[in-house]
């Protein structure tokens, strides 16, 4: 792997320590204000996305209490912040329990990764697949992939269901993406992201990205609309973005998958597991990145 930022002290894996440090610098960047408060680091006013707090770096192999926990969330509520907590089971484990004796309710996200590069890593996970593309930043498919991620997020899992390009076209007209595409071109344009699209005659069903920060790459917004599901559209949009990483030579792409079923879709083109990432919120998702 590459040189890179230092791992905080107290993590045994170095894989699972620059993750770490992927996400606690991509929530500092994403928003204007970011506290500490007790053990705690707050992110506020979010420029895209909200954030939940996370451990302070220096805190996390300490004992957490239910009243520190309590404390965070009123303050939060307080704050107007994104509520709950986020963070790796491995760098923080004693965090839990405290969350859970709050009252909180933990869900569980698998972390996987995959080094594009490695020798023996699999040509066939690594090739472009038939029927996906990047696209350049100028493309107008981009804000129509954003508007593919969103409906596929908004009736989550993997079953297949009526809804498509209807409530893509729907959503496309009401404007509401236009910012969040622009912010999407100009990182496409900048080199920070890779946006993937898998395409019938009829149009985009299935999208994904990955951000880099580094030598790491993150997978994110990996959607297929309920009507294109289970004809292996994810899957060429996931080989489509391996072999863009490996073409950049990034040395680790990692992800965060909304259950086990989910994960297996990703183990089946050559992910791994890594770590876990916790998410506490009050009975919810707390809506991390």
């Amino acid at each position: 792997m590459a040189s890179g930022p230092v791992p905080p002290s107290g993590a045994t894996d170095p894989v699972v320590a620059r993750v770490e440090w992927f996400h606690e610098t991509v929530a500092r960047e994403c928003c204007r204000i970011r506290e500490r408060y007790g053990p705690f680091v707050l992110h506020l006013r979010p420029f895209q996305g909200a954030f939940p707090a996370r451990p302070h770096p220096a805190e996390r192999e300490r004992v957490f209490t239910a009243a520190e926990v309590r404390d965070l969330l009123r303050t939060q509520r307080e704050r107007q912040a994104p509520r709950g907590l986020e963070w790796l089971a491995e760098t923080a484990p004693a965090l839990r329990a405290a969350c859970e004796e709050a009252g909180l309710v933990v869900r569980e996200h698998p972390v996987l990764l995959i080094d594009p590069c490695e020798d023996g890593s699999g040509e066939a996970a690594c090739a472009p697949a038939p029927g996906a593309r990047l696209l350049a930043s100028h493309d107008w498919r981009v804000e129509h992939a954003i508007a593919v991620a969103h409906v596929g997020f908004a009736y989550p899992g993997t079953n297949r269901g009526p809804e498509g390009r209807g409530s893509v076209a729907e959503l496309l007209a009401s404007g509401d993406l236009r910012r969040e595409a622009a912010e999407a071109a100009r990182r496409i344009h900048a080199g920070t992201r890779a946006l993937a699209i898998a395409e019938t005659p009829e149009g985009p069903v299935a999208t994904g990205q990955f951000n880099t920060l580094d030598d790491l790459a993150e997978i994110i917004a990996v959607a297929t609309l309920p009507e294109a599901r289970r004809r292996g559209h994810a899957s060429a949009v996931l080989r489509t973005l391996i072999a863009e990483a490996r073409s950049r030579r990034l040395r680790t792409m990692f992800l965060t998958a909304a259950d086990e079923e989910v994960a297996r879709i990703y183990e089946s083109v050559g992910f791994k597991r890594l770590a876990t990432v916790l998410e506490a919120g009050e009975g919810g998702p707390t809506g991390g990145a």
